[in-house]
């Protein structure tokens, strides 16, 4: 014969989930205990969405740096690692084109549109961290504890323990 006690119904209401699984067999008996913690899973999501914007953006700043210098310093734009450069740079700078004038000695340029693009999406991305923050976290003030233990049919052995911890 098995039970089994579990808490909470709505997974996102519950900070902690216990589990207290009895197996009783002729000659055998078995309790396990299993507590997961549903606000540390969440909080863990949550840093690893974070991990990956800051990622992303981590990689788009190395490119559009990487972009700047190049110009600077007059690099050939045919080059295969130049054009792979510019290339996938391009896209992120097109929205600032025009919005301020580069200046230029012979072949080096010194481009203050990346300088600005790069500022900008700093703030995207910041901001689009303060909103998954804000999305994934589930604040509370209140915290329920509630403890069910039953006796069913059978005798010694039967029992049902439910505790349930939720935060509002």
């Amino acid at each position: 014969m098995q039970n089994t006690d579990s808490l909470g119904a709505i997974e996102g209401s519950v900070e902690r989930q216990e589990e207290t699984v009895t197996t009783q067999e002729p000659g055998y008996a078995s309790t396990e205990r299993i507590v997961r913690d549903v606000g540390a899973e969440r909080r863990m999501n949550q840093f690893q969405a974070t991990r990956l914007v800051w990622a992303i953006l981590a990689l788009l700043e190395v490119l559009l740096g990487l972009r700047f210098l190049l110009k600077l310093i007059g690099a050939n734009a045919a080059s295969g690692f130049g054009t792979f450069v510019y290339g996938i740079t391009g896209l992120f700078v097109a929205p600032f084109n025009g919005l301020l004038s580069s200046w230029s000695s012979g072949s080096s340029l010194l481009e203050v549109t990346t300088l600005v693009a790069m500022v900008i999406y700093a703030l995207i991305f910041w901001g689009l961290v303060r909103v998954l923050d804000m999305l994934m976290d589930r604040g509370g003030g209140r915290t329920v504890t509630r403890t069910t233990h039953e006796q069913t049919p059978g005798g010694a052995g039967n029992e049902r323990t439910t505790r349930t911890i939720s935060r509002d």
